[in-house]
């Protein structure tokens, strides 16, 4: 198994935990990525490791030169699959294999990226997407919604595709989002910030940009504070690019608190009364599985992924796309009926329990894999 992604952080995050549980029966493994010395370091031992500096956006030199260069190392190694994940990394891996004639080209589709863009960009982008998954012999969606749009839009025949599980890539590690410290890890977190305590605290985790819905979160937050003394907004990121120069202005907010990127997630959103994630397009969102986890009750936008995560009024709220409206009713209930957030956390984390576990999904994938391996390519568009 080859498991290609553009930056190391994915494959940490969303490849390492399955190829993990790969090589535990068995699997030799090879990752390719651009890495820093210190994920070499820390993978030398587990995998076989290749560095090779995909860039992030579009590039044309990478695009005119990475395929070539991944078809002779995976003629080299002849390699059983390939799989691979991230916009950049799985148009040349899709490519770069086909061109080597690798029999299992297996493409994790965990977002569609033109669904947020307009015009020729999203023209642009769609024909891309449309490449990598032609060239692809089986492609995984990070959900149903999203595999249903992908087949309706013309991006593959129906039977090249299937969802692991009830959506998702690699679940969640309950050991490491351990309810029971809960208390323990927001009374941490207080002592960081103080101005958070008895408050109502709305969590934000991710890119702070504007597909992820920050500027109606924004907007919505301020219409909350013309409203109530005793909230918080505790956005758990960092700013995505060059963004308008009033989003930098919430800094001097201080019921606004930006910590920055993190690593102890479990940590930070335990200071949470609600998660909030009003993304224009999400594959699946961790960032919602990981709130379940934790007993926090959700408010996600209605689109494919997130709407599939969270049951609408049962372990969240689903909202409008880019409606500041929606937005705000949906947190203003949130502040007026505490009890009924309770009941959805609890909800939640029994969801996240049963449905988007760690071993749960590694499981459904390792049987994927070896299904696959079995099974003749399906070469079709």
């Amino acid at each position: 198994m080859c498991a290609i992604t553009t930056v190391e952080i994915t494959q940490s995050n969303f490849m390492i935990p399955a190829m993990s549980r790969l090589k535990q029966n068995g699997w030799e493994v090879t990752l390719v990525c651009n890495m820093s010395p210190e994920f070499m370091m820390r993978y030398q031992d587990e995998f076989n490791l290749i560095n090779i500096p995909f860039h992030r956006g579009i590039s044309i030199p990478d695009l005119l030169i990475m395929p070539f260069r991944l078809a002779r190392l995976f003629k080299k190694e002849k390699f059983d699959i390939v799989q691979y994940a991230t916009p950049n990394a799985s148009l040349y891996a899709s490519l770069g294999s086909k061109f080597a004639g690798v029999r299992h080209r297996v493409y994790c589709q965990w977002g569609i990226r033109y669904v947020g863009s307009r015009g020729i960009m999203r023209s642009v982008l769609r024909l891309l997407e449309k490449l990598t998954c032609a060239n692809s012999t089986a492609i995984r969606p990070a959900s149903k919604k999203n595999m249903e749009f992908a087949i309706a839009d013309g991006l593959y025949k129906a039977d090249k595709a299937r969802v692991i599980g009830d959506g998702g890539s690699v679940g969640i590690d309950l050991a490491q989002f351990d309810l029971n410290k809960k208390n323990i890890l927001r009374e941490q977190v207080y002592a960081e910030y103080p101005q958070l305590k008895d408050k109502t605290v709305f969590a934000f985790v991710g890119r702070l940009n504007v597909d992820k819905g920050i500027f109606e979160l924004l907007d919505a937050f301020a219409k909350l504070q013309n409203k109530y003394s005793r909230i918080a907004l505790l956005l758990i990121g960092n700013f995505d690019g060059d963004l308008p120069i009033r989003l930098h202005g919430i800094r001097n907010n201080p019921d606004i608190i930006i910590t920055g990127w993190i690593e102890d997630v479990p940590k930070y959103i335990s200071a949470a009364d609600v998660m909030v994630l009003p993304s224009y397009r999400e594959g699946f969102s961790m960032v919602i599985q990981q709130a379940m986890a934790m007993a926090i009750p959700v408010i996600t936008t209605d689109i494919p992924g997130p709407s599939e995560v969270i049951e609408n009024g049962i372990s969240g709220l689903l909202v409008q796309p880019k409606s500041t409206e929606s937005l705000f009713d949906a947190m203003n209930w949130t502040i007026s009926h505490s009890k009924q957030c309770q009941m959805m956390g609890a909800s939640g984390r029994l969801r996240c329990e049963t449905l988007f576990s760690r071993d749960r999904m590694l499981g459904l994938t390792l049987l994927d894999r070896e299904d696959i391996l079995k099974s003749g390519p399906v070469d079709k568009k």
